[in-house]
C-alpha cells in the first residue's frame, strides 16, 4: 500500500510538472529510480556487496595516514601503479576478513564495530600518527577519564560522527537480501576465490615492491586501518584469556634467593625516593647539550648526576612502568606475562623495607598489585593533593606528592628505625596538552599551542609547552631533593629519577608516543635520567657510574637493591649505582 501510495504521488507530480514526458515510454523511464529503490527497500541489498561497500568505504576513509606514510617511501610519481595496487590489496584484505567472520546475525555487528574502530583510530593516526598495534591499544584501554579528556576535541567528535556514527546508522537501517543456504555458500566461495585471485595478481605483477614493502619496510603495515586495531583486540583478548586460564598459578618469584646483607640495626638507615617521570626525552635537557635551560634548578644542585644515555623498556606508560621493576629485563619481558611475576618492590617489601607508592599519573600498572592496598595511595585529587587549584585546570600538580612525608616517616620509624623507598609517579610532561602540566610560574617559553590538536600548532608552539612542563619538573624534583637533605641527619638519602619513555613533538608528523620499538624515533626512547645523594652520605652509599654509561631501564631494579645492600642472582649487573 505505502508503495502504490508513493507511486501514486510521484506519478501525479510528474504530470504536473512543466517538464511534461511526451509518451508513456519516459513517464515510466523517470519513475524507474524510485522503483529501482522502492524495490531495493523492499528485497534488502546483497550482503556481499554490503561488505565490499564496507571494505571500500573503509580504505578511503580510514587510511589516510597509511598511504601517507606509504608515499613519503614510494613517491607517487614513480610508483603510481603499485600506490594503486596496494589500495586494491588493502581492499581485498578487508573483504576477506568480513567474508570469513561476517554472517546473516554478524554482518551488521562486525560492520559497526569496523566503522567505529576505524573512526576513532583513523583520527589519532592522521593527528598524531598514532600507531594502534597491541601495547598501544592496552595503554589506551589504561587511559583515565582526565588523560582521555585532553585527548577529546571537536574535531575528533565530528570525525566520529561523520565517518563511524552515520555510516553505523545507515548500515544497521539497510535491509539486506535474504539468501538461500545454496546461494550464501555459493556467492561466498565466489567472493573469497575472487579476493584470493585478486591478491594473488595484485602481488605477483609487482612481487619486487611487495617483497621490499614487506621485508624492508615492516612498520608501514601497522598503519593500516582498521587491520592493525582489530589484530591487536584479538592479541589482547588472547592475552586475557590465557592470563585467566593462569589466575591460579602461583606467582613466581625471580629473586627468592634475596638477602639484605647490613640492616638498620647495623648502619644508619636509608631513605630513598625513585620518582617514575613521565613522557621526558633526554635531548630537551641541557645537561645532555639542549640550549635551553629547562632544568635550571637541577642543573645548579650540588650531587646530581645526569646518565645521558638511557634507554626506556618500551614507549608507553602501561608497558614501561612495570618493566622498569621487573626481574625480567627486556629481552625477557611481556607485557602480558609480567603480572605472573614477583617484582622488586615485593622483594623489598618482603624484607622488611618500607615501600609507598604515591601516584599523580592513572596508577601502577600493576607494579603494587601484589602488595596491601594501603602502600599505594592516589594523589589525584584534592583529597590527598593539596596542590590541585593552583591553576585554570584544577590539575593535582606533582609537588603534592610530597605533602605529609614527613608524618608518614614519624609514623613508620616510631618503633625501629627501617629502610624506606618512596616512589613517586609523575603526571610530568603527560601530552598532549602539555600547555595544561605547569603553573604560570613556569611558563617562560611563549608562544604555548592552546588546544590538543597539536598539528594545528607550529612546531615551535608544540615545543615551547613541552619544555615549559619541563620547567615544572625541574622544580618538583629540586623540592624533592630538598625534602631529603631535611633528613639526611637522620638517613642516608638519594633520590632516583628516570622518565618512562620520551616524545615526539612533530618531528616527520609523529606526535606523543607509543610507536613499536621497532621503527620507534630516538626520541620516544631517549630518556632524561639522574640520581642526587648528598655529598655528606656514607661515602659507600649510593656512588653513581659515570654520567656517559651506556644504560637502560634494565639498570633500574639491580640499583634498587644495591641501594638497600640486598643481593640475588636475579639482578642485572649493569646499574646506576657502583
Amino acid at each position: 500500500m505505502t508503495g502504490e501510495l508513493m507511486t501514486q504521488f510521484f506519478g501525479a507530480h510528474t504530470t504536473q510538472s512543466t517538464n511534461q514526458p511526451t509518451t508513456k515510454y519516459e513517464a515510466i523511464n523517470r519513475r524507474l529510480p524510485l522503483r529501482a529503490w522502492h524495490h531495493l527497500r523492499q528485497t534488502g541489498l546483497n550482503p556481499f556487496v554490503t561488505m565490499a561497500l564496507l571494505a571500500g568505504f573503509l580504505v578511503l576513509t580510514a587510511n589516510w595516514q597509511f598511504f601517507h606514510q606509504v608515499l613519503a617511501v614510494y613517491p607517487l610519481a614513480q610508483n603510481v601503479g603499485f600506490v594503486l595496487s596496494l589500495a586494491l590489496v588493502l581492499f581485498a584484505l578487508l573483504l576477506l576478513v568480513l567474508l570469513l567472520t561476517a554472517y546473516r546475525y554478524t554482518l551488521k555487528p562486525i560492520g559497526v564495530l569496523l566503522l567505529l574502530v576505524a573512526a576513532v583510530t583513523g583520527y589519532f593516526a592522521d593527528t598524531y600518527a598514532t600507531v594502534y598495534d597491541a601495547n598501544m591499544l592496552q595503554n589506551a584501554l589504561q587511559t583515565d577519564t582526565a588523560e582521555a579528556h585532553d585527548l577529546l576535541n571537536g574535531w575528533f567528535i565530528l570525525r566520529v560522527l561523520v565517518l563511524g556514527v552515520l555510516p553505523s546508522a545507515w548500515l544497521i537501517w539497510q535491509p539486506l537480501k535474504q539468501l538461500s543456504l545454496k546461494q550464501a555458500v555459493l556467492q561466498r566461495f565466489a567472493w573469497l576465490v575472487g579476493c584470493v585471485v585478486l591478491l594473488a595478481v595484485l602481488m605477483g605483477s609487482q612481487s619486487g615492491q611487495y617483497a621490499s614493502f614487506f621485508r624492508e619496510h615492516k612498520p608501514l603495515r601497522s598503519y593500516a586501518l582498521p587491520l592493525t586495531p582489530i589484530y591487536a583486540m584479538d592479541k589482547l583478548a588472547s592475552n586475557a584469556l590465557h592470563a585467566h586460564k593462569r589466575a591460579h598459578v602461583s606467582i613466581q618469584d625471580p629473586a627468592a634467593d634475596a638477602k639484605q646483607l647490613s640492616t638498620p640495626a647495623t648502619r644508619r638507615p636509608r631513605l630513598v625516593v625513585m620518582v617514575v617521570g613521565e613522557t621526558a626525552r633526554a635531548d630537551h635537557s641541557p645537561m645532555n647539550g639542549y640550549a635551553r635551560n629547562t632544568l635550571p634548578q637541577l642543573s645548579q644542585t650540588a650531587g646530581v648526576t645526569n646518565f645521558s644515555h638511557v634507554t626506556s623498556c618500551g614507549t608507553s606508560t602501561a608497558y614501561s612502568v612495570p618493566c622498569m621493576f621487573s626481574y625480567l629485563g627486556e629481552q625477557n619481558y611481556q607485557v602480558d606475562d609480567a603480572g605472573n611475576y614477583r617484582n622488586v618492590l615485593d622483594t623489598l617489601h618482603r624484607l622488611g623495607i618500607n615501600v609507598l607508592w604515591r601516584d599523580n599519573n592513572s596508577d601502577s600498572k600493576g607494579v603494587m598489585s601484589q602488595l596491601p592496598q594501603d602502600l599505594y595511595q592516589s594523589y589525584r585529587t584534592d583529597a590527598t593533593n593539596p596542590v590541585c587549584h593552583s591553576n585554570p585546570y584544577d590539575e593535582c600538580r606533582d609537588v603534592g606528592m610530597l605533602a605529609g612525608l614527613d608524618d608518614y616517616l614519624k609514623t613508620t620509624q616510631a618503633a625501629a628505625p627501617r629502610d624506606v623507598l618512596i616512589v613517586l609517579h609523575q603526571m610530568g610532561n603527560h601530552g598532549p596538552a602539555y600547555y595544561k602540566r605547569y603553573d604560570a610560574a613556569f611558563a617562560k617559553f611563549n608562544p604555548v599551542c592552546q588546544t590538543n590538536e597539536l598539528a594545528d600548532c607550529a612546531q615551535h608552539e608544540i615545543i615551547n609547552g613541552y619544555d615549559n612542563a619541563l620547567l615544572a619538573t625541574d622544580d618538583f624534583l629540586a623540592k624533592t631533593i630538598g625534602w631529603l637533605k631535611t633528613h639526611q641527619q637522620d638517613y642516608d638519602v638519594a633520590m632516583l629519577y628516570s622518565s618512562d619513555h620520551g616524545e615526539s613533538l612533530g618531528e616527520n608528523n609523529v606526535y606523543l608516543h607509543g610507536l613499536p620499538k621497532a621503527f620507534a624515533p630516538e626520541a620516544q626512547r631517549h630518556v632524561l635520567a639522574m640520581m642526587w645523594r648528598a655529598d655528606s652520605n656514607t661515602p659507600s652509599f649510593a656512588q653513581p657510574v659515570a654520567g656517559d654509561s651506556q644504560l637502560s631501564h634494565d639498570a633500574i631494579t639491580p640499583t634498587l637493591l644495591k641501594l638497600f645492600d640486598v643481593h640475588t642472582r636475579a639482578a642485572a649487573d649493569t646499574r646506576f649505582i657502583q
